[in-house]
């Protein structure tokens, strides 16, 4: 019950953008901006923030990182595998399908409820899953994508490093390591206006989402977007909890937190990537169930992790 008191009133703030981009009191068309706003400039200050708190080599844990990422290729794999001999899907699908069960929705959802439960280190967390997502999984479902589809998938590598080396994220937490590593005083205005940036990203994040879901079509092939979500909500922070547990040197706020992101639900642009290879409907359904289904889910493995280890 404490678990659902807490996370309760964050999913009451994603109902409220679903229902009012579903009602008409505010725009679809107003949701990407704002989402644009979160993602560019909100997010990147709380990286900023957050990393900047903390000694470089607590910042950026590599141990975290290798574990997060292991658990994550191990889901994708899986899913690739799935997609392609149970699903039957051609491989630049199958991609998606990987996608979606071993990439995570980090910022708009991992983060706000992380934070409520682990505190100030799920900004840290945050910057290293998002590295993890960023700079491995998405390039390498692009890569596949595209590969299978036009026979040259490392042009969609090389897009998305320039994409990655562009990301106002990454370039968030290289700032904020250059800052920790050589001491640099960020001035008291400036550190002012980034933490006021930073508070504000949860909700707006989680309002997004809400809204972004509601723009969705209700419909699709619901018996596969069941096995992405099984994949995603299930699967996935099952494999990373289980690389976290044979790394050495991880806490038990570490081992909670990475299991908060890697079980919230996929990215709320997992439909854009599925409507490259043409399952646009199944991508949205799967989306739409796991947000939904994320409540109780997240609820169980929150409940359980605590427990565990006593957090």
């Amino acid at each position: 019950m404490s678990v659902l008191l807490t996370i309760l009133p964050l999913f009451a703030v994603i109902a409220l953008g679903f229902v009012s981009i579903r009602t008409g009191y505010i725009s679809a068309a107003h949701i990407r901006p704002v989402g644009d706003f979160v993602i560019k400039v909100a997010l990147p200050a709380l990286i900023f923030q957050a990393v900047t708190a903390l000694p470089v080599d607590e910042a950026l844990n590599w141990r975290f990182i290798g574990a997060y990422a292991g658990g994550s290729l191990a889901v994708f794999t899986v899913g690739l595998v799935l997609a392609r001999h149970v699903m039957r899907l051609h491989l630049g699908a199958a991609a998606m399908v990987g996608l979606g069960m071993s990439t995570s929705n980090s910022g708009f959802m991992g983060y706000p409820i992380a934070l409520t439960v682990i505190g100030a280190g799920a900004g840290p967390l945050l910057a290293q899953c998002m590295v993890v997502e960023n700079v491995l999984m998405l390039p390498l479902a692009l890569a596949l994508a595209e590969g299978a589809g036009r026979g040259h998938g490392w042009r969609a590598v090389a897009r998305a490093m320039r994409g990655v080396l562009s990301n106002p994220i990454i370039l968030a937490l290289f700032a904020a390591l250059t800052v920790s590593a050589t001491g640099l005083p960020v001035p008291a205005v400036i550190d002012e206006a980034i933490g006021m940036l930073a508070r504000i990203a949860p909700p707006v994040a989680l309002f997004v989402l809400g809204g972004t879901v509601a723009a969705l079509p209700m419909a699709g092939v619901r018996a596969n977007a069941g096995m992405i979500v099984l994949g995603k909500l299930i699967l996935h922070p099952l494999a990373v909890l289980a690389a976290l547990l044979v790394t050495p040197g991880i806490d038990g706020w570490m081992l909670v937190g990475g299991v908060i992101f890697a079980a919230a639900p996929m990215l709320s642009i997992y439909p854009l990537f599925g409507q490259r290879v043409g399952i646009e409907m199944l991508t949205a359904t799967a989306l739409l169930i796991a947000v939904a289904a994320s409540f109780l889910t997240l609820s169980a493995w929150i409940t359980g992790m605590t427990r565990a280890v006593g957090f």
